[in-house]
């Protein structure tokens, strides 16, 4: 008998193990690639409270109050008393641009000048309001006494900036601030015994040495404690500091006048640009 051998058909071969991980490998990397690049699209693009204060943190706070006012009209952003907070920081920022801008040069010289704004009263409205829904938050209460600080109330700014310190006795921008009020209402030993204790909290902090310097060169009239603490404030680095431009330009101006207090500890790095903007000027600065 003949037996006939029929083809036997080829069996299909399956994807590889390797193959199958790879694949699998693969699909997860673009589904988390693809969730992150939702979340930057979210945070940077869509309106929020999160990018207003982003804004804000960048100095660009006209833009800041447009992404708010945005969020508010998209409904993202709740009546919190993180979000009054934030509207108000924004609208106090907003106020103190403008004023730079148009009499920066003799603001605060003359009572007359102190602030009297319509967008100040909207700021004070809204850090009362996050003060009552949030009695235990001492920044809303700094943030307030700065205010009332620049608009020349004294007694307010030093009553709601020691309930602050009250709730935290350990915040550098509270110190600092209390200090100011003392400084400008000419109470100088309270002045200086504040900004001393904000340099205690935190040594390494550029701004205690710098609020420092701006006591000694515009209340004390000291040029030599003026040159010591300007000189400690670039050994701390400041390098993201708005500030650092004006700071180099006053201490070139002051060792040139007096050179016998040129000490030699980071003169040098200090005066390197001598191109520095001597527009910006304040008071104090956080």
């Amino acid at each position: 008998m003949i037996v006939y051998n029929a083809k036997q058909k080829p069996k299909k071969k399956g994807l590889s193990f390797t193959a199958i991980l790879l694949s699998g490998i693969l699909f997860s990397a673009l589904v988390f690639a693809s969730v992150i690049a939702l979340r930057y699209i979210e945070y940077n693009f869509t309106p929020s409270v999160r990018s207003s204060e982003r804004l804000l943190n960048k100095g660009r706070p006209h833009q800041a109050m447009a992404a708010l006012n945005k969020a508010k009209a998209s409904g993202n952003q709740k009546n919190t008393s993180e979000t009054l907070l934030l509207r108000g920081k924004i609208l106090f920022a907003v106020l103190i641009e403008q004023l730079k801008e148009e009499k920066w040069g003799s603001y605060g010289v003359n009572p007359k000048n102190w602030i009297s704004h319509p967008l100040a009263e909207e700021a004070e409205k809204c850090f009362i309001e996050a003060i009552e829904k949030s009695p235990d938050n001492p920044e809303i209460r700094q943030v307030l006494g700065n205010l009332y600080r620049e608009q020349g109330r004294f007694g307010e700014a030093e009553r709601i900036l020691k309930s602050a310190i009250e709730l935290d006795d350990t915040d550098v921008e509270t110190f600092i601030a209390l200090g100011f009020v003392y400084a400008e209402s000419q109470r100088l030993e309270l002045a200086q015994q504040k900004l001393y204790k904000a340099w205690e909290l935190d040594k390494n902090n550029p701004k205690t040495a710098k609020n420092l310097g701006y006591f000694y060169r515009y209340y004390k009239e000291i040029p030599e404690s003026t040159i010591v603490w300007f000189n400690r404030y670039f050994d701390l680095n400041p390098r993201r500091d708005p500030n650092i431009n004006f700071i180099r330009a006053e201490l070139q101006n002051l060792l040139e006048r007096y050179p016998e207090f040129d000490t030699g500890e980071s003169s040098a790095q200090a005066v390197q640009n001598r191109g520095a903007n001597r527009k910006f000027s304040p008071r104090f600065s956080q």
